[in-house]
């Protein structure tokens, strides 16, 4: 599921990639490109057999917490005060977006760390 919103989240980053200052634009993309490379490479491991260690699990989970959430309230907050146009409505269905895959990432997170062995 993370997977699915990263790339959706990608694809409307580049039909609304104007985030109104630099930090924003930087965060965002490498965000959401960053993760999609790390998740399908998770996924690739599981195939294979060769699970994710538990910490490194909590690792990037929190790491995409954080950043998914950060990427979608800065995007959110550049678009908010913006002038109702197409580009705005993909830009806040964009941080929104990001915002969800967050809270997914923290649910994991939550879930992994009281795995029981």
């Amino acid at each position: 599921m993370p997977v699915s919103l990263a790339v959706t989240c990608t694809t409307l980053h580049y039909y609304s990639f104007n985030d109104g200052d630099l930090v924003t634009g930087f965060l965002a993309t490498g965000t959401f490109c960053g993760f999609i490379v790390i998740l399908f490479t998770v996924m690739a491991g599981y195939l294979m057999k060769a699970p994710l260690h538990r910490r490194l699990s909590i690792f990037y989970s929190l790491l995409g917490c954080v950043c998914f959430l950060t990427s979608g309230v800065f995007i959110i907050e550049a678009w908010e005060h913006a002038f109702r146009t197409r580009t705005r409505d993909l830009a806040i269905t964009k941080g929104s977006i990001s915002v969800i895959n967050g809270v997914i990432f923290l649910m994991d997170t939550i879930f992994t760390f009281r795995e029981r062995k």
